[in-house]
C-alpha cells in the first residue's frame, strides 16, 4: 500500500476512535442530564403539593381570624349593651326619684 494512504488511513481511525470516545461521554452525560431532570421534576412535584398545602393551611387561619373577630365583635356588641342597659337603669331611676 501506498504510505500516505496508510497515514490517510490511520488518522481515520484515530478521528472515528476519538468520535466514538466522544459519543460515549455525551450518551454518560446525557443521562446524567436526564437523571438530573427527573429529580427536578420531582422537586417540583413536591413543592407544588406543598405549595396546595400551605394554601389551605392560609385558608384556614383566615377562617379562624374571622371566627375570631366575630368573637371579638360579639363580646364588644354585649358589652355596649349592658352599658346601654346600666344607662337606662340609671336613666330610670332618675325619673323615679324625680317624679
Amino acid at each position: 500500500m501506498n504510505p500516505e494512504l496508510n497515514s490517510l488511513i490511520k488518522r481515520l481511525e484515530t478521528r472515528v476512535r476519538q468520535l466514538i470516545l466522544q459519543q460515549a461521554q455525551l450518551q454518560e452525560e446525557q443521562e446524567r442530564l436526564r437523571s438530573q431532570l427527573k429529580e427536578k421534576d420531582e422537586e417540583i412535584l413536591n413543592l407544588q403539593i406543598q405549595n396546595e398545602e400551605l394554601k389551605q393551611q392560609y385558608s384556614r387561619l383566615k377562617m379562624a381570624k374571622y371566627i375570631d373577630m366575630a368573637d371579638n365583635d360579639v363580646k364588644d356588641m354585649r358589652g355596649r349593651i349592658r352599658t346601654m342597659v346600666r344607662d337606662i337603669d340609671r336613666c330610670i331611676s332618675m325619673l323615679k326619684v324625680t317624679q
